[in-house]
């Protein structure tokens, strides 16, 4: 339940500081469409993954996968069949399941197929990626929100994807979340961007392609040096890392991985993977892709449906787009290893205010028949602080009370012990530092609104 909260809180954050501070729109598409809509952006021919099969028990692999944990490289996503079934062979792979023979690899297309209808069923696809229904959507959004670019649309939702070796708990799986944001805007006016001036000095951290250090490069300087196509894209880079400092992930842990030809999705002219160094390596959080007017004009050309867009002026183009895709449930994973916190036998969760699936704890010191004052006054003190999230628990010792709720990362614990009655205060106790501190009781609840505010 708690972990619930907190991946809600993900989604939370996300809204209000990409979403709403970028004055985007959002969509809840469907997760069933048409395979004509899958054709038209590619996905049935282009959405494949490299895989091999047991000659022995059957077993169907991810070759490149196989490969990267033997030879600890990374395999880059255009690798040949013919590269990974060489690679195979050089370092002779068995079956990890019965030592079987591999067979050559070959490619295998990750759309999961649905079936819809009784008498004619008609050929559907569970979608595996958020954004191709606000592709679709388009000409309608542009229409009646009289949309004027830039404009983000985003989405958060489940997608699917028929992994060959769902591993790693959250970080390949079957059925997943994305949080999705789709910029469109004129591609002649790539570099006209209103809050320019709010992120140019702002240090990224990037790896070049073909490179292995990582270099501090300011957002004006990514554009001067020509590493991304215009200001548009340094903006939403630095937003990216913006958003993810706030998820509590420590700036020296990321990066953003330029991808090469090789590397880039299909549909991709420029790609930049945003990763974070995790107890099993660089994980993938977000792939940011100048997917320039593909997707449009893909559907305008399956669908005979105008993807236009029309300025004052009357100039009529297909606009572009800037995509940002984060993984949901990599992301709560991550923000969990990076709160991580063990201290000898005490072991807490320092996650960020805004991500803790509660504000506080409040406690009666105890709860028996002596103590029926201080359940009393606890119980009206959780009913006063109504307005922030908070739970009542007068079960067990006071410290190990203290423990569960460090243990799922809640910042604050507010005890009513016997001083609490005739002083009228309480005490309120700070996750990350354990310490405690006496608080007048009518001074409580501005106190608890600035601590998880930051005013």
């Amino acid at each position: 339940p708690f972990g619930a909260t907190i991946r809600r809180k993900i989604v939370e954050l996300w809204r209000k500081e990409l979403v709403q501070k970028e004055d985007m729109l959002e969509l809840d598409g469907a997760v069933i469409m048409p395979e004509d809509v899958f054709k038209a952006s590619g996905h049935l021919t282009n959405f494949n993954d490299p895989v091999t099969q047991c000659k022995k028990c059957n077993t169907i692999h991810r070759a490149d996968k196989l490969l990267e944990e033997t030879t600890k490289k990374p395999y880059k996503e255009a690798t040949p069949v013919q590269e990974l079934t060489a690679g195979l062979r050089e370092h002779k792979l068995k079956c990890p399941k019965c030592k079987g023979e591999l067979a050559d690899v070959k490619q295998f297309n990750m759309m999961v197929k649905a079936e819809v209808g009784i008498a004619t069923k008609s050929g559907c696809y569970l979608r595996p990626e958020t954004c191709q229904t606000i592709f679709t959507d388009w000409p309608r959004l542009a229409k009646t929100m009289r949309v004027k670019l830039p404009k983000g649309v985003a989405q958060a939702g489940k997608s699917f994807r028929n992994e060959i070796s769902p591993r790693q708990t959250l970080l390949r799986q079957v059925e997943f979340s994305q949080m999705e944001a789709e910029i469109f805007f004129d591609p002649e006016k790539i570099n006209e961007m209103e809050k320019w001036e709010e992120v140019k000095n702002y240090a990224l951290r990037i790896m070049k392609s073909g490179q292995d250090k990582i270099e501090y490069i300011s957002a004006e300087k990514l554009v001067k040096d020509k590493l991304v196509t215009g200001k548009l894209i340094a903006y939403y880079l630095a937003r990216t890392q913006q958003l993810f400092e706030k998820y509590g992930i420590p700036t020296e842990k990321m990066r953003f991985r330029q991808l090469d030809d090789t590397e880039r999705a299909f549909y991709a002219k420029e790609g930049w993977d945003f990763e974070v160094e995790t107890s099993l390596g660089w994980v993938e959080l977000v792939a940011n892709n100048y997917r320039t007017d593909y997707d449009l004009k893909g559907h305008m050309e399956a669908s005979k449906t105008d993807m236009n867009f029309v300025t004052p002026e009357g100039r009529k183009f297909i606009p572009h787009v800037w995509e940002i895709s984060m993984g949901l449930d990599r992301t709560f994973y991550v923000a969990l290893e990076m709160a991580y916190r063990q201290q000898e036998e005490r072991v807490w969760l320092s996650l960020p205010t805004a991500l803790a699936p509660i504000h506080a704890g409040i406690f009666p010191l105890l709860s028996n028949e002596k103590a029926k004052e201080l359940v009393k006054k606890a119980k009206e003190i959780h009913k006063e602080l109504s307005c922030f999230e908070t739970m009542y628990d007068e079960t067990g010792s006071i410290g190990k009370r203290y423990a569960r709720l460090d243990e799922i990362g809640v910042p604050y614990c507010i005890t009513i012990d016997f001083d609490s009655i005739p002083n009228d205060d309480v005490t309120l106790r700070i996750r990350d530092t354990a310490e405690q501190k006496r608080i007048k009781t009518k001074d409580l609840k501005n106190e608890l609104f600035k601590l998880i505010t930051g005013g």
